[in-house]
């Protein structure tokens, strides 16, 4: 795997404790609105320090195949982020070859394509070279846009999971999608 991809519209690549300023501004113009759809430490998010740490265990989990995001920036900004993708909870067991994948794009670069093109190359990326077989994601019931997509993308909703992930203090369903690779 490689820690850079392109796609039409977008450089995809892993980023490190010195793109940190960038991760931060990512997520700070952003925090309110990915609150909605994943938990997140309100307080810690507000600083540098976190990202740097953040960046840093990411790339500690990325050396030790458990975990590989990549942040996603247009081709004519190489240095503003406008979007995330995860693969985490590798299970590179023969029997499992798993994954899950979730993304979210910068609430002003939506409705581009982003999240499409990066989701369609970094699942590539992870039935070839990391030779999953299944990739997974979770979508909040009332999140259509986000099932939609990946129904285009060729995942398929096999179920609820029932009160899944709290959320600013409740428990919430959510939708489970799967792409499975059928050449492993």
């Amino acid at each position: 795997m490689d820690f850079k991809y392109e796609t039409p519209q977008l450089i995809m690549r892993v980023c490190n404790r010195g793109d940190a300023r960038m991760v931060y501004d990512f997520y700070r113009s952003n925090l309110l609105d990915f609150a909605q759809y994943e938990p997140i430490d309100m307080k810690a998010a507000t600083t540098l320090v976190y990202y740097e740490s953040l960046l840093d265990i990411e790339m500690e989990l990325l050396i030790k195949r458990e975990v590989v995001r990549f942040f996603l920036f247009e081709k004519s900004n190489p240095f503003r982020i406008v979007g995330t993708i995860a693969f985490r909870e590798l299970n590179l067991a023969p029997h499992m070859m798993s994954c899950m994948v979730g993304y979210k794009i910068d609430k002003r670069f939506r409705r581009r394509g982003y999240a499409r093109e990066a989701i369609y190359t970094g699942c590539d990326v992870m039935f070839h070279d990391e030779k999953l077989h299944r990739i997974e994601a979770t979508v909040l019931p009332d999140n259509v846009a986000s099932s939609r997509l990946l129904e285009g993308l060729g995942f398929v909703r096999e179920g609820l999971l029932r009160k899944k992930i709290k959320l600013n203090g409740s428990w919430r369903d959510h939708y489970l999608y799967a792409l499975v690779n059928e050449d492993v």
